[in-house]
């Protein structure tokens, strides 16, 4: 297999963004509005009525035709107080007026709303007379009209949208029951390393479990789905049956992938023929970070072994993959200002740095070596920093934890 040259960060994100939007394609099921909260849209969602619905009043108040005074009108209320009253109505002549509640139907011949607190009663022989304290309203003052937000027909929210909660409630007021949404993404998740102990305190030689704990929230958080979770021996034979035996569109290994005598990724890839979407990155942490395309359509994300280059992969390159099988656009980072220099990455690399967000100020954290936890444990964010570095007070991208 072909082993091309690191590719710089953004490159990286770009290649496996293009080969995820060709090659994978999730299927799509319907939820109720509700159940899809988390899910990404699989198809445009159009609004089937216009938006406001029918014409309401904006305030409590009454509803006015013609100018002032004018006299009420009671509507034939329900005794039953479990009864809607919004859409009662009683049609107006000109100086007429009667009650309104916000969200009422507009009654037939109402020209304009006078606020409540706006509003005097006299009584007056057998009639109530109302007039306005800030004089003759204009006309259609603090009435909604039909459509005056969106048209029957409009955009509600566009395929590969995230399902937010707030989504999820604007479109249960447009009046959509149910939605179509892409199935997540299914990840197989494969954790290399004989020197990898699952419990108590690791000896010489030995290291604690980074991974199979925490990988699949964090899969999930970004909105994939871990289907299988295997740990697997630092042998070239167990790790070719799990490539060959694992059908999920997303495989996704840590460890192995380096070019030392011991890791076995880059041989068997090379022998089950796989294509490189990317072999190597110029970014610190994460350098032996990979991608490939296995035969079967399925993509490949190698992370490294240590632990902090490898979470910075993850959150690197997974998101981009996503959005590609999503058919959305590959998202762009936020930006936020350094609170100190960053320098340059050793060999014209990219840094990737663990940060509080305070205050709109991105700050990098002590402990932030490839093998460290420390600072990512407490990160707010991770800083892109391009492998020109960095000043105080300049923008830089971040990927938010």
């Amino acid at each position: 297999m072909h082993h091309p040259a690191s590719i710089d960060w953004d490159s990286a994100r770009a290649a496996l963004f293009e080969i995820a939007r060709a090659r994978l394609s999730p299927a799509v099921m319907t939820l109720t509005v509700h159940d899809a909260i988390g899910y990404v849209l699989g198809r445009d969602v159009l609004s089937p009525m216009p938006v406001p619905h029918y014409d309401s009043s904006a305030m409590d108040g009454y509803a006015v035709a013609g100018r002032s005074p004018w006299t009420l009108k009671i509507p034939d209320y329900p005794d039953d107080s479990t009864q809607n009253i919004h859409k009662l109505t009683v049609a107006l002549a000109a100086g007429e007026a009667t009650p309104i509640f916000t969200g009422g139907l507009i009654p037939e011949g109402c020209e304009s709303i006078v606020r409540s607190e706006h509003a005097r009663l006299e009584q007056q022989d057998a009639a109530t007379l109302l007039f306005s304290e800030h004089g003759e309203p204009a006309a259609g003052k603090d009435i909604r009209r039909v459509g005056e937000e969106l048209d029957r027909g409009a955009l509600l929210a566009r395929s590969g949208t995230s399902v937010t909660p707030r989504l999820a409630a604007a479109l249960a007021v447009g009046g959509i029951d149910e939605v179509d949404v892409y199935e997540p993404v299914g990840v197989a998740v494969a954790f290399s390393g004989n020197e990898v102990i699952t419990s108590g305190v690791p000896g010489p030689g030995e290291v604690r479990d980074a991974f199979m704990g925490a990988v699949q929230p964090m899969v999930s958080t970004l909105g994939a789905q871990v289907v299988q979770s295997r740990r697997l021996p630092d042998e070239a034979q167990a790790f070719t049956s799990w490539l060959q035996t694992t059908d999920a569109p997303v495989l996704m290994v840590t460890g192995g992938s380096s070019t030392s005598g011991v890791d076995m990724v880059r041989d068997t890839l090379a022998e089950i023929g796989a294509t490189y979407v990317f072999e190597s990155v110029s970014v610190r942490p994460g350098h032996p970070a990979l991608a490939a395309l296995l035969p079967g359509n399925r993509i490949l994300l190698g992370l490294p072994g240590n632990p902090l280059a490898a979470y910075t992969s993850l959150y690197s390159y997974l998101p981009a993959l996503l959005d590609g099988a999503c058919q959305r656009e590959l998202r762009t980072l936020p930006t936020a200002p350094l609170a100190r220099d960053a320098q340059a990455g050793r060999g014209g690399t990219a840094l990737i740095l663990p940060c509080a967000l305070n205050s709109g100020e991105l700050t990098p954290l002590e402990h932030r070596k490839s093998h460290m936890l420390t600072a990512f444990a407490s990160a707010d964010a991770l800083a892109v920093v391009p492998a020109s570095g960095a000043s105080a007070g300049e923008l830089v991208g971040y990927i938010r934890l």
